[in-house]
């Protein structure tokens, strides 16, 4: 599509291999500390995509659904209220189902998603609710670690207006509800999109589609050059080194 002489592209669909392109292209851009603060809206542009990105893939993996609404919430009104809903893990039917890895994703990626979509704290409570089973042992029984003598669990929370706070956790229950069906095995999206975000974060990820860090290098200029006809802000631009003169 032509808008004067401007072409509107369609947006790249989410996936992988475009969300470790962006993030590739961001950290190129980081690397070059002469860049840095020059293309402040570029920098903003690519920051907003890779959210989205992030965003729609959780939301597709998830839920399996295309363009999901946000949380349509009334006008706050009444005192602040406090909710909170337990879901309890179906661990006795599926003993070696990994359902705390799955709900909290790598680094808790996957439970924060699910917080910043639902407006609710999302936590794992109850036995065997900690990667230290060494310390839940040590801390069975003391005041405030009182979850531990409970089945796994997730416990959801929600501070708002009555109102408000009841549809926020009625969403939070719908999505964590489907975390706790287990997906038959290679059939997985939401475990295949949390390895690639883990090999991400541990720098590990490969795509056919993204060249070797030294071919990246030389193609850097890819994302800074500036169209035919046009040049670099005068503030990316030094002047060059005039030799001295004789006294």
């Amino acid at each position: 599509m032509m808008v004067g002489e401007i072409e509107v592209k369609e947006r790249p669909r989410p996936s992988p291999d475009y969300l470790m392109q962006l993030l590739n292209e961001k950290k190129l851009m980081t690397s070059l500390p002469n860049l840095c603060g020059i293309f402040t809206h570029l920098e903003r542009l690519l920051d907003e995509e890779i959210n989205r990105v992030r965003k729609d893939m959780y939301n597709d993996t998830v839920s399996g659904l295309v363009d999901k609404h946000p949380l349509e919430l009334p006008e706050a009104h009444g005192p602040i209220v406090h909710l909170q809903e337990k879901l309890f893990v179906p661990v006795k039917e599926y003993p070696d189902y990994n359902f705390v890895g799955r709900i909290l994703g790598p680094r808790g990626l996957t439970a924060k998603q699910l917080e910043a979509e639902t407006g609710c704290k999302i936590m794992v409570r109850g036995k065997s609710s900690m990667r230290d089973k060494k310390k839940e042992e040590q801390n069975r029984g003391k005041p405030n670690w009182e979850h531990l003598n409970e089945d796994l669990h997730v416990l959801i929370t929600v501070e708002d207006t009555q109102a408000r706070a009841e549809i926020k956790m009625r969403r939070a229950v719908e999505e964590v509800k489907k975390l706790l069906v287990p997906a038959a095995e290679g059939e997985d999206n939401l475990k295949k999109m949390q390895l690639m975000e883990l090999a991400i974060l541990n720098g590990t990820y490969r795509d056919t589609n993204v060249k070797a860090p030294a071919a990246a290098a030389a193609q850097g200029p890819r994302l800074i050059a500036a169209p035919a006809g046009q040049v670099l802000p005068p503030a990316a631009l030094r002047p060059p080194t005039r030799p001295a003169r004789p006294s």
